[in-house]
């Protein structure tokens, strides 16, 4: 457990540090505007959307190890590529390199279900999730530190190359130092058709629910991830500097939540309930932010890693226990779905900012997001009866 969490801790500080701090202010520069930055963010996930349920269910068959090599490798190019580019075209090959072959989540968690059991699995997804909050806790603030206040197009290149050497460094752990998770018994043989696999498990009713909490949830939080680094230099005139400060408070909330918080709600309360509560917090988080008070900012950021911090733990577990063999392909058709949210939310969100208004896109996240939460606490029962 130790050793992946150190890989996925060092990938997503690279990944954070060039994507969340200094991407946005990257294309702004070389005159993109707010809509053209969330289709930068969500050409990602538009190859992830298609992609995640292949790896993992190739990881099913070949093991996890390759696969989160092939990661470290994509990476290192996609970061050299940003760190080079002198134009749009360059930044958006880079952001297709590292959509196509980005692996750490769809094989990542199936990794921790290798390495867990029932009972401890939701502990498990939550270290997982503590791994991603240190990596959102400090790749963007020392992105931002580097970058700057005053940012220019050398010091946002110097991130790039920062996080270009953290994949070297990361490609050459998971060489040497990890070892294959998946028992050589459940290795899946037979030849499988993905496809039919990907859309019979999304029509599984009992699976189906939690793929759309997904897919809801990550349709807003994705749009807000793409806007706000946009926002807050509007707002309040921030660069990548203070946008890493903002990071750090959400990263510290993800490890408060997902490392020591949902240790503690898990033994009281089901993760149906714990889900419910996230949506919450989410609603409030969203609601906050048009304000415009910088007093009110640091409340918000707090509700929104709460919400996102728990429920995502616990849909994960919820999935991994409906699986048996193909954890891989469930997991990763889960991620697919986050996947379609980002590649869908954050264009969606960065054309409403742009054309109506820079507070839209968040009255629309927590609008959106109540009927969501109507709907899930109208559908409870039944869904507590699949838990």
């Amino acid at each position: 457990m130790l050793k992946f969490v150190i890989f996925l801790f060092l990938d997503v500080v690279a990944f954070s540090g060039v994507l969340v701090a200094t991407l946005p202010f990257v294309i702004n520069n070389l005159g993109g505007s707010v809509l053209l930055i969330t289709i930068a963010f969500g050409s990602f996930s538009f190859f992830q959307f298609f992609v995640s349920p292949f790896w993992g269910n190739l990881s099913d068959k070949i093991g996890r190890k390759p696969l989160l090599i092939l990661n470290c490798v994509a990476e290192l190019i996609a970061n050299i590529l940003l760190a080079i580019a002198i134009n749009l075209p360059v930044i958006f090959l880079a952001r297709v390199i590292a959509g196509l072959f980005k692996t750490n989540i769809s094989v990542g968690t199936a990794l921790i279900a290798d390495i867990t059991d029932e009972k401890n699995r939701a502990k498990g997804m939550g270290m997982f999730g503590v791994a991603f909050g240190l990596g959102f806790t400090f790749g963007p603030l020392i992105g931002g530190l580097i970058a700057g206040s005053n940012y220019t197009q050398e010091t946002l290149s110097h991130v790039a190359w920062l996080a270009s050497a953290i994949n070297f460094f990361n490609l050459i752990f998971v060489i040497f130092f990890m070892k294959e998770t998946l028992n050589k018994d459940n290795i899946i043989k037979k030849p499988t058709k993905q496809l039919t696999e990907q859309i019979n498990i999304i029509k599984n009713p009992i699976l189906l629910p939690f793929f759309l909490l997904i897919f809801f949830i990550y349709l807003v939080f994705a749009g807000m991830e793409g806007t706000i680094a946009v926002w807050t230099k509007e707002t309040f005139t921030w660069g990548p500097r203070e946008v890493g400060f903002v990071m750090l408070l959400a990263g510290f909330c993800q490890i408060a939540v997902q490392g020591g918080l949902l240790r503690i709600l898990i033994k009281k309360f089901e993760e149906t309930k714990l889900i419910a509560s996230g949506f919450v917090s989410l609603i409030f988080g969203f609601a906050l932010i048009p304000t415009e008070n910088v007093f009110l900012m640091p409340l918000a950021i707090i509700f929104l890693s709460y919400g996102i911090g728990i429920s995502n733990p616990c849909i994960n577990s919820i999935l991994s226990k409906k699986s048996e063999n193909n954890k891989g392909l469930v997991l990763g058709t889960g991620y697919s779905c986050q996947a379609a949210a980002r590649f869908i939310g954050q264009p969606l969100a960065g054309f409403i900012f742009l054309y109506y208004g820079k507070n839209i896109p968040f009255y629309f996240d927590a609008i959106f997001l109540t009927v969501v939460a109507m709907g899930y606490l109208f559908f409870f029962k039944t869904i507590r009866k699949q838990g």
